[in-house]
């Protein structure tokens, strides 16, 4: 049994107080609240795309040339030095980024084993992700800026600030 109070004159009319189907959003889906929201869920990620179709919204299909800009930047605002980019191709801490046609290719070295799982290099944006036998090379195609693949470099070079500091 509804309670209703006994001023609406506070609450405006009946139709103000009780919320129809379509002012509380029921009935909606993922795909609608992520396209009605416009920005990066990382939470679903782990749930896999809502659909067979290779389009992600919450990932921006850009050209190649651009996700290099954007990796540059990254790098940069996580305190790496780059004093130099030739030819869209760079090497900073054991990381080597190249630009090619199909996206931008990330090379991952280091002495110690590499803080990845083959998981961590099939997520959304992320293709073609190969871990050596014994865990001390990577790589990896950025296909999609996200924050899979800011997560991606960030971990790796948080992983190489602190062995080398050891």
């Amino acid at each position: 049994m509804l309670h209703w109070p006994q001023n609406l004159k506070r609450f405006g009319s009946l139709e103000d107080f009780a919320m129809s189907d379509d002012r509380r959003g029921l009935g909606r889906g993922l795909d609608d609240l992520m396209a009605q929201n416009e920005m990066d869920l990382p939470f679903l990620s782990a749930y896999g795309p809502a659909s067979d179709a290779e389009e992600d919204i919450s990932q921006a299909k850009i050209p190649p040339e651009e996700i290099f800009d954007a990796v540059v930047r990254h790098l940069r605002s996580l305190g790496c030095k780059i004093d130099s980019v030739e030819n869209r191709k760079l090497t900073v801490q054991g990381l080597i980024v190249v630009t090619d046609e199909e996206g931008v290719q990330l090379i991952f070295e280091n002495e110690t084993r590499l803080p990845f799982v083959p998981s961590d290099l099939a997520s959304p944006g992320l293709s073609e992700g190969h871990i050596d036998k014994d865990g001390c090379r990577a790589c990896v195609m950025i296909q999609a800026w996200g924050i899979e693949a800011r997560r991606c470099l960030s971990r790796f070079i948080e992983h190489v600030n602190i062995n080398d500091d050891e």
